[in-house]
C-alpha cells in the first residue's frame, strides 16, 4: 500500500527553532505557515482518497521529488525532506520513527512542486 501526493508551490524547508522564536523569528513563522500549508494538502488528498493513516509501529519507505522553479542549490535537500516528512506525521503516518528507507531526488523545472510517496516497507521473512 502506498500512498502518493502532489504538493503544489514552493515550501520551507526545516528551519531549526526555540520556543520562544516560533513567535518571532521570521523564518520560524514563514516554516511554520509552510507546514500547515503542506498539511493542508495532505489532509485533502486523504479525505479525497478515503484514505486512513497508515498503521502505527509498520516500517514505513518515503520517496521524494522536489521541483524547484529558482535556485536549485538554495537550500539544503535534508531540511527540505525532514519538512516534508515532518508535515506527513500524524496525518499520513503516526510516527516517523518508522521510516526506514528515503529516497530523494531535486530537478529544477518552471514551477515547484513534489510529489510524495509514503507506503508500507515490504520486508522479506526474516528481515529486519
Amino acid at each position: 500500500m502506498t500512498y502518493s501526493f502532489l504538493l503544489r508551490g514552493a515550501f520551507s524547508p526545516y528551519t531549526r527553532m526555540t520556543r520562544r522564536g516560533q513567535w518571532v523569528d521570521e523564518r520560524a513563522k514563514a516554516y511554520k505557515a509552510s507546514q500547515a500549508a503542506i498539511a493542508w494538502q495532505l489532509k485533502a488528498r486523504m479525505l479525497e482518497q478515503g484514505w486512513d493513516m497508515l498503521p502505527a509501529r509498520t516500517p514505513l519507505s518515503v520517496s521524494v521529488l522536489i521541483q524547484m522553479a529558482e535556485r536549485l542549490h538554495c537550500q539544503d535537500s535534508d531540511n527540505q525532506i525532514k519538512a516534508l516528512i515532518d508535515s506527513a506525521q500524524g496525518i499520513v503516518f503516526p510516527n516517523d520513527l518508522w521510516i526506514d528507507e528515503i529516497h530523494a531526488t531535486r530537478r529544477s523545472g518552471p514551477d515547484c512542486w513534489v510529489i510524495l510517496e509514503i507506503g508500507l516497507l515490504k520486508r522479506d521473512k526474516g528481515n529486519g
